[in-house]
């Protein structure tokens, strides 16, 4: 009982300081003379903060160890302090930065850019350190994991018969949602100078996106699922029935997007629509990557039994829980249930990253407004054309589970398809205005860049035309031989889309030239 009282007050310690730094943070933020301020003194100060924070953090744990009997041997003891101790310091020092980064005014460049890549490496040593705490406790904890808190039965997990009325599921999608918010706020705010321009378009599109989840997913399971027959026999609910479960991130991001997007040109007139959806979109990879840990807690949308030892570098807690499927119970001896939501969670965040900072910093003159966006349908496309058919067989959507594969590959053709209309679009509207084309133009590099491109696209839609005429059926990933052909074909027509692009911005330096020399 005493270390029960212990880790209470340890627990508060550390909120409580967690609390006082961000009114702390706050209050930078609001000041009202930023230029008197002396950032690298203030940030100073944030550091003993936080130290007493991963200090109480750690005390936390070691002393819910002891409470629990857990036993934990020295290496599990080493992990759980240190880790607690590190993620008690890198969360609120993520927390504490992206607020100063994001909402303070007149920072020092040089202390802005410092902040900068400590607020990424702190997001990064956080996830780390979080694996690495729940690694020390992980084999002495009970599975499944908790799902969410019941007013009726307290908290619950999925082998249980309560369902959560609040669902960490439910917390992972608002936590993702929320995150977006922010980040594209101040990327607006850099632009024009204005915060909020992007609250009234949350507020619409998010929920429309909830909506569109659910709709997609009734549609396509609309047989399959059992709504056709509840529907007939009175169960006009079970569509809108969400606390049940099932919702389509596909035809959710694309009502989102759909909605968003009208919404912020009717009430946003004189902010560019093509920024904003530049700046949005790709976003929405990071919001799904949240969302995806829901599926964790909740034991759902996992993929075949594999072997434990093939999945090594799995944090040891998901690697337990992914022994548990709500549909399918328990796995037998050394095998897992292969955690698809990982996958997507690392492909969303690298998606972004590329997107970001890749295409939308590095290679930013090689592209148009609206590519990164459409980057965002190709990017998620691809990745749930690979994890569809990878699915447990109870997650896939429709009569024959091709559902959400089929608007997968949609959605990459799409994306492309945009991509090559954007660039055609408005090199045709710059030549009919006589507006000044792209010049220096590296021709060699570009002739290199196009030459490569087309030799993958062909390469690729000849081997995927190929496999899918073929009539043998082997298996590769969870794939058939025809689907196997079917993504190549894919990826190949993707590349000799974009390879128009290309062509686009190679004659655009020739003409370029040609004005030059006359």
């Amino acid at each position: 009982m005493v270390s029960l009282v212990f880790m209470i007050v340890f627990a508060v310690i550390a909120i409580g300081i967690f609390g006082f730094s961000i009114f702390k943070a706050m209050k930078i933020v609001k000041f009202p003379m930023p230029k008197t301020l002396n950032y690298k003194a203030e940030l100073f100060k944030f550091l003993y903060l936080v130290i007493a924070i991963g200090v109480s953090t750690a005390l936390t744990f070691v002393m819910l160890s002891i409470y629990q009997e857990y036993g934990l041997h020295a290496g599990e003891w080493a992990m759980t302090i240190f880790g607690a101790f590190a993620f008690g310091v890198t969360l609120p020092t993520f927390v504490l930065l992206f607020v100063l980064h994001y909402y303070a005014k007149e920072i020092p460049q040089d202390v802005d850019k410092f902040m900068f890549i400590t607020l990424i490496s702190s997001g990064v040593l956080t996830l780390f350190s979080l694996a690495l705490l729940t690694n020390g406790i992980a084999d002495h904890v009970l599975y499944p994991l908790v799902n969410g808190l019941s007013f009726e039965k307290g908290f619950v997990n999925p082998s249980m018969e309560g369902k959560p009325n609040i669902a960490w599921y439910a917390i992972c999608i608002l936590s993702g949602a929320v995150l977006v918010y922010f980040i594209c706020d101040h990327r607006m705010y850099v632009e024009y100078g204005k915060h909020g321009i992007l609250e009234s378009t949350f507020f619409v599109a998010f929920p429309a996106g909830i909506i569109g989840a659910r709709v997609g997913y009734v549609i396509g399971e609309w047989e399959h699922g059992g709504f056709a027959s509840r529907v007939a026999n009175g169960e006009w609910w079970s569509i809108f029935a969400v606390w049940e479960g099932g919702l389509t991130v596909i035809s959710g991001a694309l009502v989102g997007i759909i909605v968003g997007v009208l919404w912020f040109l009717w009430r946003n007139k004189k902010y560019s629509i093509w920024l904003a959806v530049d700046v949005v979109v790709p976003c929405i990879l990071v919001a799904q990557a949240v969302g995806r840990w829901g599926n964790c807690f909740n034991c759902e949308v996992h993929g075949n039994l594999v072997n434990m030892s093939d999945w090594w570098f799995l944090p040891k807690m998901v690697m337990n829980n992914a022994q548990y499927s709500e549909s399918a119970g328990w796995t037998p001896a050394g095998q897992i249930y292969a955690p698809l939501f990982y996958v997507e969670f690392l492909s969303n965040l690298t998606g972004y990253f590329l997107l970001r900072f890749v295409f939308g910093k590095f290679l930013k003159k090689y592209i148009e407004l609206g590519d990164l966006a459409a980057g965002y349908i190709i990017w998620y496309g691809l990745t749930r054309v690979i994890m569809e058919p990878m699915r447990y067989t109870a997650y896939n959507m429709g009569n024959d589970g091709y559902w959400s594969w089929m608007w997968s590959i949609i959605f990459v053709l799409a994306g492309t398809f945009a991509i090559m209309a954007n660039h055609i679009s408005r090199y045709v509207i710059r030549v009919k205005k006589n507006e000044p084309l792209i010049a220096n133009v590296n021709k060699p590099l570009t002739f290199s860049i196009s030459g490569v491109i087309a030799v993958i696209g062909l390469t690729l839609t000849i081997l995927g035309s190929i496999f899918m005429l073929t009539s043998e059926q082997s298996n590769f990933l969870g794939f058939n031989r025809y689907n196997n052909g079917f993504i190549l074909l894919t990826v190949g027509l993707s590349f000799l889309l974009i390879l128009v692009c290309a062509i686009i911005y190679l004659v655009q330096g020739f003409k370029k030239n040609e004005v030059v020399n006359e």
